[in-house]
C-alpha cells in the first residue's frame, strides 16, 4: 500500500492517523485547515498545508479529521475527486460514498507522541478492502459495525473512555476535599487495579466495593456525605444500583 493520504482537519485524529501513516512509511500529500486554525500539524508532519482543491486533486485517501458536527459539512465542500473519503468519528457515518474507521483509544494531543499501532479500528461504510489495508499498513486490529448500530458501539466507547476519566476525576476532588491531596500518580495505580481485575474476571469477582459486598450502610453513608453534590450523589447511587441490578455482589 502507497496511498497518498490528505488530511483534512488539525485535531487529535488528525496527528493519529498523520503520524502513524508516517511511521508506516507512507506518503501525506498535504494538510487542509480552516484558515482560523491554530493547529502545528503541518510542521509537525512535514506536510505541506494546501488549500482543500489541492489536497482533493492530489491524494488517494482523504481523511476529515474534524468535530462530528463538522464532517457533514466539510464532505460536501469538497471538490469532485477520484480520492476515498474517509473519516474518523465513531459517531457519525460514512459520507460521499466512503467509510469510517474509528480508533478504539483516547487519542493524546496534537505533538504528543501518538501511535495507532495495535488499536482496534472499527469500520462502517463502503470499500471494506481499503479500509482493512489501511488497519494493515499501520499494523492495527480491524474490526467492523453496522451504519445502525454504530451510535450504540460509540456509546460503549464513551462510557469505556470519557467515563472512566471523569470517575477518577470525581476521586480526586472529593479525596482533596477529605484533606488527601497529590494522590495522582495513587489514583492511577487504583483505576489501574480495578481494570486489570476486571479483565481477569467476567463474573461477579470483577467488581469490589461496598457495594458488591452488601454493605449497604457503607453505601447509604457514601450518599448522605455526597448530598451536598447531587450530581455527585446520584452518579453515586445508580452505579451502585447497577452493580445490584447485574448481581455481582461477592464476599470478600
Amino acid at each position: 500500500m502507497n496511498s497518498r493520504l490528505g488530511i483534512l482537519g488539525g485535531g487529535r485524529a488528525a496527528w493519529a492517523y498523520g503520524s502513524s501513516w508516517l511511521r508506516a512509511g507512507l506518503p501525506i500529500s498535504g494538510v487542509w485547515l480552516r484558515p482560523e486554525s491554530a493547529s502545528r500539524l503541518p510542521e509537525l508532519l512535514d506536510a505541506p498545508r494546501r488549500t482543500l482543491e489541492e489536497v482533493a486533486g492530489g491524494s488517494d485517501l482523504l481523511l476529515i479529521a474534524a468535530t462530528d458536527r463538522a464532517i457533514n459539512g466539510i464532505a460536501e465542500s469538497i471538490p469532485q475527486t477520484p480520492a476515498i473519503i474517509f473519516h474518523a468519528s465513531g459517531a457519525v457515518g460514512s459520507v460521499r460514498g466512503g467509510f469510517s474507521l474509528h480508533p478504539l483509544k483516547a487519542l493524546p494531543p496534537v505533538g504528543e507522541p501518538s501511535d495507532l499501532r495495535d488499536t482496534l479500528l472499527v469500520f462502517e461504510g463502503s470499500h471494506r478492502a481499503v479500509a482493512e489495508r489501511v488497519a494493515s499498513a499501520l499494523q492495527a486490529r480491524f474490526a467492523e459495525v453496522s451504519a445502525k448500530e454504530k451510535p450504540l458501539y460509540h456509546a460503549g466507547a464513551v462510557f469505556g473512555a470519557n467515563y472512566v476519566a471523569v470517575m477518577v476525576d470525581i476521586a480526586e476532588r472529593l479525596m482533596a476535599e477529605a484533606g488527601v491531596r497529590d494522590v495522582r500518580a495513587d489514583l492511577i495505580a487504583l483505576a489501574e487495579s480495578a481494570l486489570a481485575n476486571w479483565r481477569n474476571h467476567e463474573g461477579r469477582e470483577r467488581f469490589t466495593g461496598p457495594a458488591a459486598r452488601g454493605d449497604e450502610e457503607v453505601v447509604e453513608l457514601h450518599r448522605r456525605l455526597l448530598a451536598g453534590d447531587p450530581q455527585t450523589a446520584e452518579l453515586y447511587g445508580l452505579l451502585a444500583d447497577y452493580i445490584r441490578r447485574n448481581k455481582v455482589a461477592a464476599p470478600e
